[in-house]
């Protein structure tokens, strides 16, 4: 793969040169790379990793059509000095939320106020955090949002658990591009 720099004649050229090579650009520079080989038809796999990064790609188009979203992306990729807003809000498509840790120590069900801690992390922004408490019978004690608070999220119980033993807790983790991770917790 050869680069090429400092030849404006050059600078931001794109495309394919019949089947001998291709021009890419990438965070600023212009690449010269051999046209890729494909002579064996795509797997299943391959088709849908196509398919879904299509549909990142098309995110990541209309993302930075909304001005405010198009300014965290490049506040995001400048503070990271790493590749830009469009490959970030890519990437952002492509990776969900990763929940790390539930803590649950506190929570008790024998009064309301009770504090569950969940630490998310992605690879942009988590922007919801979703908790619901169920009874062994699949009956819904209680439901809500989370609140970030010093990197974490909290929430904070609403409902009395007389039948604490068999709960469950679900706690579905949201980012930007609508990727959710779900973690269920016995108790």
């Amino acid at each position: 793969m050869a680069r090429i720099k400092n030849n404006h004649s050059m600078e931001g050229i794109t495309g394919k040169v019949g089947n001998i090579f291709v021009y890419r650009h990438r965070n600023g520079e212009t690449i010269v790379a051999k046209t890729p080989d494909r002579t064996a038809p795509l797997t299943e796999k391959q088709k849908d990793q196509t398919k879904k990064f299509k549909a990142a790609i098309t995110y990541a188009k209309n993302a930075l059509l909304e001005p405010s979203l198009k300014e965290d992306y490049d506040k995001e990729a400048k503070k990271r000095k790493k590749g830009s807003a469009y490959n970030l809000a890519v990437a952002d498509y492509l990776n969900p939320p990763i929940i790390v840790s539930i803590d649950h120590s506190g929570y008790t069900g024998a009064t309301s106020d009770e504090k569950i801690t969940i630490e998310v992390e992605d690879d942009f922004k988590v922007i919801k955090v979703k908790v619901k408490i169920i009874e062994k019978n699949k009956t819904i004690i209680e439901e809500g949002e989370a609140t970030l608070s010093r990197g974490k999220w909290q929430y904070k119980t609403t409902t009395l658990n007389a039948t604490l033993a068999g709960s469950k807790i679900i706690i579905s983790a949201i980012d930007r591009p609508n990727n959710i991770t779900t973690q269920e917790i016995t108790l």
